[in-house]
Parts: structure tokens; C-alpha cells; sequence
């Protein structure tokens, strides 16, 4: 009976000892991205957003998505978690590309809802919250005023042959109209 006792408690004891909770770090030492923008060509600036109970953001300038990544985690002092993005705004040029990295590098999550910002992301970041936004897309696309606008969706018609995508404007405002990107 002890030995079966015993047998239990080491059997338990490997089990929790080998279950990787502490592999990746703590929830509590990452940053968490909840949205984030990118915009310009040789020079991209990315504002990223997290999920904070503030809601504020960050903007870096790098040559490209990796770099502009590294310099946030540097500048927040945290590893950035990718994975539970909800929203990507985009200035409408080298969309795919970009939309590509952050699915594949990223990981973001194939429900990310993809917008053109219609003004900076500073401005729309700080007059609504990104569930504003995101809610304000979601319903256009549920009142047949938007189309799709999932990652997955907008990246698929951008690889099509047209080379272009519909997605919603975004402004302070929330969702403005349809537009075309590339």
C-alpha cells in the first residue's frame, strides 16, 4: 500500500516537473499584442497596442517587422506574444508581404481582422480602444457593408491574380467605408 503511495506521488511529481509551465517564461512577463499598425515602405513605423486596462500604445520606426519587434521588446523590456492579435492596420501598400510575415513569423491568429487606417494610428489609437474598432468592422461585415476582412481572406484575394483586396477604413470614428489595398 506505501509503495503504491509512493509510486503515485513520484509519478506526479514528474508529470508536473515535465509539464513546460515555466518554459516559456511567466504570463506576467510578456507583453501581449492586441493590435498593432503598420505603415511606410523603406522605413516602417509600427505602433503596437496591448492588452493593458489603459490601453496604450507604442510607436517604433525600423527597416523592417523582425527589427521593429525587437526594438519594442527592448523599449518595453518584455518578450511580445504575438499570437492573440485581433487587429492589423495597414497603410494599403505591400500589404501582402506584410500580412504574410505576421501570419507565418508571428503567428497572429487566423481570425485577425485587417483594416486600412484612414488617418495616423496614434490619432485612432487614442480616441477609441481597439475593441471599438474591431467591433465597429465586425458589424459592418454583419450588415453587409464590409466584406470579410480576416486575415486569412484579405491575404488570400491579395495573392490572387488582381494582386488587390476590399477590406474597411478605419478612422477615429471607427469603420468609414470600403476600400481597396494592395
Amino acid at each position: 500500500m506505501i509503495r503504491k503511495f509512493i509510486s503515485i506521488m513520484i509519478s506526479a511529481v514528474v508529470v508536473f516537473s515535465f509539464s513546460g509551465c515555466e518554459s516559456d517564461g511567466r504570463v506576467h512577463d510578456k507583453n501581449y499584442l492586441r493590435a498593432v499598425s503598420v505603415s511606410g515602405n523603406a522605413e516602417k513605423s509600427v505602433t503596437f497596442v496591448f492588452f493593458t486596462k489603459d490601453g496604450k500604445y507604442l510607436t517604433v520606426s525600423a527597416e523592417n517587422l523582425e527589427k521593429a519587434l525587437s526594438l519594442a521588446e527592448i523599449k518595453t523590456g518584455r518578450k511580445i506574444f504575438t499570437g492573440y492579435t485581433e487587429l492589423i492596420l495597414t497603410d494599403g501598400e505591400n500589404t501582402a508581404e506584410t500580412l504574410e510575415f505576421m501570419l507565418h513569423k508571428w503567428k497572429v491568429s487566423p481570425s485577425c481582422i485587417v483594416a486600412l487606417a484612414g488617418e495616423s494610428a496614434e490619432n485612432i489609437f487614442s480616441e477609441n480602444t481597439v475593441e471599438k474598432i474591431s467591433g465597429s468592422v465586425k458589424m459592418a461585415v454583419n450588415q453587409g457593408k464590409s466584406p470579410e476582412c480576416d486575415i486569412i481572406t484579405v491575404l488570400a484575394e491579395l495573392l490572387d491574380d488582381g494582386r488587390t483586396a476590399q477590406t474597411a477604413e478605419i478612422t477615429a470614428e471607427g469603420f468609414k467605408a470600403v476600400r481597396t489595398i494592395n
